[in-house]
Formats: C-alpha cells, structure tokens, sequence
C-alpha cells in the first residue's frame, strides 16, 4: 500500500479522535463563564427551587424569614427570594452556578470558582445562599449521606476526565507517526486504549451520579417542590466522546495489521521495485562450442561437431 493508502487508513482514526477530543473540551468547559450562554448553559443536573412548599402540619421553622407558626400549620408557598436562595442552582463538572428564571428563560447570574475537588455539595450550597445571619437548615439524613458518595464520585469523574483529555490529545499528537509506520500505529493503539477507557469511565459515573441525584432529590425534597433534572446536552457531549473514542480504538488497532506502512514506500525512498544492473561480480555462464555457444561472434552448433575418424596408413617398404 502506498502513500495514499496509508493516509486514508490512518485518517479515518485521527478524524474520530479529534471529534472526541473536541467533544470532551465541551465537557471541560461547561459552566465555566456565566457570560456565555451556550457554555453555561452545559451543566449535569439543576434543582429549581422557585416555589417551595411546605405540606400542612410541618413543624420546621425556616431559617431567615418572618413565617410563624400559624403559617406552617395550615401549609404555605414560598418563594426562593422569600428564603434568600436564587430560581435554580446547576451543577457543571468544575463548579456550580445559579440564576433567576423569567417565563421560560434561564439566566446565570453567578458562578461559583471552578475547582478541581468540587462537588454538589447541596447542604453547604442551600445554607450559604440563605439570608444573612439566618441559622443552618437542617438536612434529612438521607440528603447528608447521599453528599458522602457524591464527593467521593465527583472526584473520580473529574480524575478520568483529566486523564482522558490528556490521552485523547496524546493520541492525536503521537497518531502522525503512524502515517509512517506500524509501529507508530501499536504505539498510538494503546494510547487510544487508554483514551477510551477513561472517558468511558468518567461518562459512566456522570451518569449514574447525577441520574442517582435526580432521583434522590426530588424523592427526599419532593414535598417541597423542589425539583431536579438533568440536561440531555451535556450527555450527548460526554457519550459522543466516548463513542467516537472507541472508534478511534478500534480503526488505530486496524491500522496495524491491514495496512502497509514500511516508511521506506511512504517516504518515497524505496527503490526495491527497480530493475537489478549487472555488475559484473556474479556467475554468468560461458559461451563454448560445445554448449552451442558462439565463438568470435559465429554460431556453432553442436549438429557441425564431428569426431575425426582415426587415419591408417600402411607400413612403407623400401
């Protein structure tokens, strides 16, 4: 396979990996500037605390506000600027971020500073939006320990995000060499293996995670309606990186055995294809007579050959 060939074999991979490297940035980024819309707008979960409310008969005063007793006996309807808090609070990979929303329009007013040991830590997020000077809110236990597992989570799907963006870049880089030859593809092989596996890895924990907080969360603060969601973008972002991760895997491990890639042939030094000139040192067979030959340029065949027939001549008398 010539130059061309390889090229069109290694092309294939180095399109997948940069679309999954591309698609992981997006994840990166998320949430990360209040000021733009499409990047804060990419974000994992969300809680919307516009209209918090209170069954009848609850008998936890609200921290922070003028609400007696003789409300919450009877049941009443808060709404988030009542108790201090913003319309809905999101939660991106590095930070998290709140705003107001009006109709059907959600604004970032503010972000908070992104951080690799971040997590959606709701009890501190909740009690430090709260009016000044206003007590703690005590969580149900089932909120504290569902925050247990989302900072040990968090931390390892912010971990297999590193180190995937930095194996896909790696792959990209190092995927040039395969244009020269197999090696170059075994090499880029295993890192492309190792892209994928830690990109799989982090979209598997988002998933689950966030899925697992939805749920939680609008089970435990149901009553209260507070609802959480999930944003369908930031997983289309974080699951085409990883598929397309896995097809740079697979169309880098075919690139080793299927296509040609002797850098000789690719670099146009290969000159194996060119007829052989004598040079004189080898064994070249002589020309004879007898072999039907030619001697001084005349053909002599063998047939004209004839044995001298042996003369007799009689003894002479003097």
């Amino acid at each position: 396979m010539g130059k061309a060939g390889r090229f069109a074999c290694i092309l294939t991979p180095m399109i997948c990996t940069l679309i999954s490297l591309l698609a992981t940035v997006v994840v990166l980024l998320g949430g990360t500037n209040k000021n733009s819309g499409p990047i804060s707008g990419l974000y994992f979960f969300s809680i919307d605390t516009r209209h918090i409310s209170t069954p009848s008969g609850f008998d936890i005063v609200i921290p922070g506000t003028t609400v007696t007793g003789d409300h919450l006996s009877t049941g009443f309807n808060l709404s988030s600027k009542d108790l201090g808090l913003a319309d809905f609070y999101t939660s991106s990979l590095w930070n998290y971020c709140s705003g107001t929303i009006t109709g059907e329009e959600w604004k970032i007013t503010e972000c908070g500073k992104p951080s690799a040991t971040y997590f959606f830590d709701i009890v501190h997020i909740l009690n430090s939006s709260t009016v000044d000077g206003a007590p703690e809110i005590q969580f149900p236990d089932s909120v504290l320990k569902v925050n247990k597992a989302v900072a040990w989570a968090s931390k390892v799907m912010i971990a297999s995000y590193i180190i995937g963006l930095i194996a896909t870049t790696a792959t990209f880089v190092v995927g040039w060499f395969g244009l020269i030859s197999r090696w170059g593809s075994c090499v880029t092989t295993i890192i492309a293996d190792i892209s994928f596996f830690f990109i799989l890895t982090a979209s598997i924990i988002s998933t689950a995670l966030y899925y697992s907080m939805r749920e939680a969360y609008n089970k435990a603060l149901g009553e209260f309606t507070v609802t959480a969601s999930t944003n369908m973008r930031m997983y289309n972002a974080t699951w085409l990186a990883a598929a397309f991760a896995l097809a740079a895997s697979v169309f880098w491990m075919f690139s080793t055995c299927c296509c040609s890639g002797r850098r000789a042939r690719v670099m146009g030094t290969d000159h194996s294809s060119k007829k052989a000139v004598k040079t004189g040192a080898g064994y070249e067979r002589i020309s004879t007579p007898y072999m039907g030959g030619s001697v001084a340029g005349h053909s002599v065949p063998m047939t004209d050959v004839k044995k001298q027939a042996v003369g007799f001549e009689p003894y002479r008398h003097a």
